[in-house]
């Protein structure tokens, strides 16, 4: 087998420990015994657990900008934003572990470096960046509001929302929530 083949075969072998395990269960052996190899094969491919850990890093924002960018544009800014932070929203409950890897320090002994982290965020930023005409500070804002609302949502703080806080408790609350944040948001930065 192949060098990149066997490497390929390991990430995606992480990625599903990740999704049915969990992030904390990255281990070598779990992923070697995934992807049906020894665990040397991690060791040759990726010079170890970390290794392996930073291109399944890489691999997951790559997907999340995938799902973004096959968000068809529209000629309404907001429209398209709001269009964008939903598919933002299914990628995360999608895989709530995968979206827990990428963000949240789940995995013992693994914290991406700092350059790594801002080539994924980087990379994740830009469908967001380009609707808002590049202006930093409204891409940031619109994203912390995202990150903030699926956070609760993970949390199950959506799930039955206060009287007081006029929603239906429901199964459609989380999202009616969420697109009303993010709307919020978007009439807020003026978009």
């Amino acid at each position: 087998m192949a060098r990149e083949e066997q490497r390929e075969l390991l990430v995606a072998a992480a990625l599903r420990v990740a999704a049915e395990q969990g992030p904390a269960e990255l281990t070598v052996r779990r992923i070697a015994e995934a992807a049906g190899m020894s665990t040397m094969a991690v060791y040759s491919g990726f010079g170890g657990r970390a290794g392996v850990l930073e291109a399944l890093f890489r691999r997951a924002f790559a997907m999340l900008d995938q799902a973004l960018r096959a968000v068809p544009a529209q000629a309404s800014a907001t429209g398209y934003l709001l269009d964008l932070a939903c598919e933002y929203r299914s990628f995360a409950l999608a895989s709530p572990s995968r979206y827990a890897f990428m963000f949240d320090r789940v995995v013992p002994d693994f914290t991406p470096s700092a350059e790594l982290r801002a080539e994924v965020l980087d990379l994740m930023s830009g469908p967001f960046l380009a609707a808002v005409g590049g202006d930093l500070l409204k891409a940031y804002a619109l994203w912390g509001t995202m990150h903030g609302l699926i956070g609760l949502e993970s949390a199950g703080v959506l799930d039955a929302p206060p009287p007081s806080w006029g929603v239906t408790p429901d199964e459609g609350a989380a999202e009616r929530m969420y697109r009303a944040g993010v709307q919020a948001v978007l009439t807020g930065l003026g978009i």
